[in-house]
């Protein structure tokens, strides 16, 4: 990983200051070969536990990354609707998943992973206050992301959407899509550019949206929102 010394420095900076514990299960393709060794069918999903696991190293113990192999735990892919691997589960303090990551959470895109992380540890919430004080207007809704880790937008909605998910106490959830990785998902969601954001499979919005009217999509008028 060419730029793993500069990805640590700046994990290791931020997540010091976790105080909560969160949790973050990982479904990948670790396989038991016959003679008990251990080894990942895909790449991906190789890299992405290194990744992991720097975050994990860097936590003052309080992030738990629990890897579970679609091969080993086939019932728990099952439950959680796994279909492809690597996919990163962001759970809450009941052990719901709150964000569901597609995609490396590395170089620009660390930082909206760490203010997930941050948020579900009981962190600040910058949008919190706009969200429960509208959450009785706002629907159950899966915001998918699409993007791109050379998309200079894509980053600052990622943090929005995950910290709206993580502030609706289960109402909203957001899934990332990194689309150079997955392809075929953005082949079949027509994504021309990034980001490319779809509410409930409601015909998608493309480029950025600031938190405002992303909010007024979920709830669907033009009221005036206050962040406090």
């Amino acid at each position: 990983m060419a730029s793993n010394d500069t990805y640590k420095r700046i994990i290791q900076n931020e997540l010091k200051k976790l105080r909560r514990p969160v949790h973050i299960k990982v479904f990948t393709s670790l396989k038991t070969n016959p003679d008990g060794t251990k080894e990942h069918v895909c790449i991906d999903c190789q890299n992405t536990m290194q990744m992991l696991k720097i975050y994990e190293e860097n936590s003052n113990n309080l992030l738990k990354i629990e890897e579970l192999s679609i091969y080993d735990n086939p019932e728990f892919a099952d439950n959680f609707d796994i279909q492809r691997v690597p996919t990163i589960l962001l759970m809450d303090e009941r052990e719901k998943e709150v964000i569901r990551y597609l995609a490396n959470p590395q170089g620009q895109e660390i930082q909206p992973f760490i203010s997930a992380i941050f948020a579900l540890g009981g962190g600040p919430n910058y949008f919190e206050n706009a969200i429960k004080q509208n959450i009785g207007r706002i629907d159950s809704t899966t915001i998918k992301i699409m993007m791109t880790m050379q998309c200079p937008y894509c980053p600052e909605l990622i943090k929005t959407a995950n910290l709206f998910a993580v502030a609706s106490d289960g109402k909203i959830r957001t899934v990332i899509v990194d689309i150079i990785a997955n392809s075929d998902i953005g082949q079949y969601y027509k994504a021309s550019g990034v980001p490319y954001t779809i509410l409930n499979e409601r015909p998608a919005i493309q480029g950025m949206i600031p938190p405002q009217e992303l909010l007024r999509e979920l709830i669907g008028s033009n009221i005036n929102i206050e962040y406090r």
